[in-house]
């Protein structure tokens, strides 16, 4: 018998699921005792210690049009986890880490008008299910 194949992008992808979703416990745990701007402050000491780590075994810094797209996409990602934070100080972690995890649709309807990434019928109901569930979800 054949042993399927896994994908690769499908175990890291579980475990950024699994994490992200265990950092909205631990960042809503957290805020009991400190504000969202002193928890921000954590994160740039982990992408530190990432980044001596890469560095160390041989990435290069990034410049061009690579390197500018690289640095949109960090200026995206931080403003949106400071974002996350502060609404969590908002509202519940039931409610506020669903909701955000609808980015999804901007990532479809993007890829469709930026990277001629085909808008299928699939991906279109799977997209409308997100929508749903975060609308159940935030109730």
């Amino acid at each position: 018998m054949k042993t399927p194949v896994v994908a690769g992008w499908i175990p890291p992808t579980l475990a950024y699921i699994v994490l992200l979703g265990a950092a909205g416990v631990t960042a809503k745990l957290a805020l009991r005792t400190i504000s969202w701007q002193q928890l921000v402050l954590w994160v740039p000491l982990l992408y530190i210690v990432f980044s001596v780590v890469f560095v160390a075994g041989g990435t290069r810094f990034p410049l061009g049009v690579g390197g500018a797209w690289a640095a949109a996409t960090a200026v995206g990602v931080s403003a949106a986890l400071v974002l996350f934070f502060y609404a969590l100080t908002k509202g519940p972690a039931s409610q506020v880490t669903p909701a955000s995890s609808a980015y999804p649709i901007v990532t479809v309807v993007g890829s469709a008008l930026f990277l001629s990434e085909k808008l299928t019928l699939i991906r279109g109901v799977g997209t409308a299910l997100v929508v749903a569930g975060v609308v159940l979800l935030s109730r």
